[in-house]
């Protein structure tokens, strides 16, 4: 499932909103484009690679490795080959307390109100800190998917120790961006928007541009640095990723698929379909 530039999903329920994803990619197809949400993602690999990008900037997580997504980060995950890897994604509302004590003041306010946020890949961390933090990960997706008496609240506990941790080691990031950035960065939300609206029919360079109000040149380099690939091959991608989920649900000739997702050049849809996915459609289609 492709979700939408910005994911509306609801994450566990209205009493506790948190889920813990887990996917198990044994053909290493797992691709999820560019977006967004609320909520705060936390990613940890079990088995096999996986290649992300968070705010243009790309890096992979092997095995026992993890990472930390803010509100409202674009990123994109794709798995390298086989793989298996978890997402706990969670409202950070979550550790409020109706109590406003020092420990809210001091160290949960700040967190979910965002003027501290996390920064992708904790690497001040000793290799004992990031044990630690992996075991309390691990314990996380294991009382999720198992459910024992008190999951909720121990689940809870162990978030709060991660933050412990955080502020311990002084690794909290402050959110310093400025309201130029900030507009910056919802201009190119909307040009993402715009590319999930219409991927089926032409997009042109200008159009994109003037969502920016930029020249298509220089858009061209704000795109790229900010998303980590230029506008066309995110296009072609975001495409190839919509074809994969007509070829899993239907039986559309590859053909009509190709014309479906935006391609009006049979070959050249091949050709990249094979370069994203390292199959052919019909390959693609024969793994199901």
């Amino acid at each position: 499932m492709i979700p939408i530039y910005h994911e509306n999903n609801t994450h566990g329920t209205a009493v506790f909103p948190l889920q813990v994803y887990s996917h198990h990619d044994k053909d290493g197809f797992f691709s999820v484009s560019q977006h967004w949400h609320e909520e705060l993602e936390w990613i940890c690999a079990e088995h096999g690679v996986l290649n992300l990008t968070v705010r243009g900037r790309s890096f992979t997580l092997h095995p026992g490795e993890f990472c930390f997504i803010n509100s409202g980060e674009l990123h994109e995950i794709k798995s390298g080959g086989p793989s298996l890897h978890h997402a706990i994604v969670f409202n950070p509302d979550i550790l409020d307390f109706t109590l406003y004590d020092i420990c809210q003041h001091s160290f949960i306010r700040p967190v979910t109100s965002g003027n501290l946020i996390f920064p992708t890949l904790p690497s001040v961390f000793s290799p004992e800190e990031s044990q630690m933090i992996l075991f309390h990960m691990q314990e996380i997706i294991r009382l999720y998917h198992t459910l024992p008496s008190c999951a909720s609240l121990s689940i809870k506990i162990h978030i709060l120790q991660i933050l412990e941790l955080f502020f311990q080691a002084d690794c909290f990031l402050e959110n310093t961006i400025s309201s130029k950035e900030k507009d910056s960065q919802n201009k190119l939300k909307k040009v993402i928007e715009y590319i999930h609206e219409n991927y089926a029919g032409p997009i042109s360079l200008p159009d994109l541009a003037k969502i920016c109000f930029m020249s298509p040149n220089y858009f061209c380099h704000y795109f790229k640095q900010e998303i980590g690939k230029p506008p066309i091959a995110f296009i072609n991608e975001y495409r190839i990723q919509k074809a994969c989920q007509i070829l899993t649900d239907s039986e559309l000739p590859v053909s009509q698929v190709a014309i479906s997702v935006g391609f009006d050049n049979f070959s050249y849809f091949i050709r990249k379909f094979r370069e994203y996915k390292n199959v052919t459609p019909t390959e693609y289609r024969s793994h199901l």
